[in-house]
């Protein structure tokens, strides 16, 4: 998972290792669908809301909420709440789907 801007002096993107995922599903998130997304090296939850096809496979979307374990947060492993990032269907871990047709 990657982020869309850079923070602090450095100005360097900030990358989130993600855990990958079996693309072999039959689900294909879609617009406005919020996805899970799991750090590598920690059991850190990002949860992010689509909001852009970026590339078949590839959407740009704002972080909705993270969480490690039961504890809610609002900032881990350089990413804050409300942060846009983007995500690869590898790393979906899982979606809830919008109520609405796209």
């Amino acid at each position: 998972m990657r982020a869309r801007f850079a923070r602090g002096l450095t100005q360097s993107p900030v990358i989130v290792e993600a855990r990958a995922f079996d693309g072999d599903v039959d689900w294909m998130p879609q617009l406005g669908d919020l996805v899970t997304v799991y750090s590598q090296d920690q059991d850190t939850a990002f949860d992010v809301r689509l909001c852009e096809v970026v590339a078949p496979g590839r959407w740009r979307g704002v972080v909705y909420a993270i969480s490690r374990g039961q504890e809610v947060l609002v900032t881990a492993e350089g990413l804050e709440i409300d942060d846009v990032v983007e995500v690869i269907r590898e790393e979906i871990a899982a979606v809830i789907p919008c109520g609405h047709p796209h």
